[in-house]
């Protein structure tokens, strides 16, 4: 090889050194660079996360303060011994919950939270489904309870007290939340309202929800107003009235009362909502021999529905109660 061939040859070498260089920089470069990016990710992973528990612990503790309003079961078993109540909010708290008044014997309230053998079996109970779910439903259910207290002490304690209970329900959320005209909201409730006097009878009064009887041949479904409570009136409109209806409860082994979550889930094979014929078929198929303790075994409802819903996510809040009669 002669010196020019030499010198060619170092040249090149050089080249390629200084190119193997470059690479090496490069490639430190981009690894220093996804270094600074990964701990980039991981910084705003740990900040989400973190915000995440805290959304989790505010929720947590919202959900204290909504069952706070929620009456006890003692309580409760002073109208509907034995009674069952699933109530599944669907992202922990939700605009599902009801309701509980129960009469002293003067026929004023006295507070759920006293001890059940302190009251009367007189009272009423109310369950409601607020518009929307999460925090915003959460708030109404509060807003509702306050409505529904309220409609306790001013209806006329007469054979129509349950729809008159409604009817100021109606007006205390229409003035509350929809008195503005011109904005955005528009937000009610669906609800029940049960009539319990201290005699045994009972009367009630339903603003679009749903509630069956059961009987010895099966279950039928009970009279309701179509209308709903607290919405917005257009021009011209009046507000709905809402009828009591005698309920005899010596012709029923149970009342089951489903909120339109339960109704409205989705599930089995081909994704249909669940509705009332497959609602009923579970309550037949979970339905206690007569003389039972229980009229209808509520975990073995709620089982039923579970499977029909499968892995679909939940759609709203849920609530079924059954009252043996």
């Amino acid at each position: 090889m002669g010196e020019d061939d030499l010198r060619e040859e170092v040249a090149t070498l050089k080249k390629e050194v200084s190119k193997l260089r470059l690479e090496t920089n490069l490639r430190k470069s981009l690894a220093n660079e996804l270094e600074k990016q990964k701990k980039v990710a991981n910084t705003a992973k740990a900040e989400l996360e973190e915000k995440h528990r805290n959304l989790i612990s505010s929720l947590n503790y919202a959900a204290r303060i909504q069952t706070s309003i929620l009456p006890s079961r003692a309580a409760l078993d002073r109208l509907f011994p034995g009674h069952f109540i699933f109530w599944e909010p669907q992202n922990i708290v939700g605009g599902d919950a009801y309701f509980l008044h129960l009469a002293d014997m003067a026929g004023s309230g006295t507070p759920a939270s006293e001890p059940a053998a302190a009251k009367p079996k007189a009272g009423v109970f109310s369950v409601y489904d607020c518009t929307g779910h999460g925090v915003p439903g959460a708030f109404m259910t509060l807003l509702g309870e306050r409505a529904l207290e309220t409609g306790c002490g001013l209806a006329a304690a007469d054979d129509a007290r349950a729809g008159g209970i409604l009817s100021h329900v109606d007006d205390f959320i229409r003035r509350e939340v929809n008195a503005e005209d011109g904005t955005e909201a528009n937000d009610g409730m669906d609800c029940l309202v049960l009539d319990v006097g201290a005699d045994g009878s009972c009367r009630y009064a339903s603003a679009n929800f749903t509630l069956f009887g059961q009987t010895a041949d099966g279950f039928v479904e009970l009279e309701t107003d179509e209308a709903s409570v607290g919405y917005r009136l257009e021009a011209g409109e009046t507000a709905p009235e809402f009828t009591t209806h005698r309920l005899d409860l010596s012709r029923f082994r149970s009342i089951v009362i489903a909120s339109d979550g339960i109704l409205d889930q989705v599930g089995g094979p081909k994704g249909l909502s669940l509705g009332r014929r497959r609602l009923t078929a579970m309550l037949a198929a979970a339905t206690q021999a007569p003389g039972s303790a229980i009229p209808i075994d509520g975990d073995a409802v709620v089982t039923a529905i579970r499977d029909y819903q499968g892995a679909r996510e939940q759609r709203d809040d849920m609530t079924l109660i059954i009252l043996p009669c």
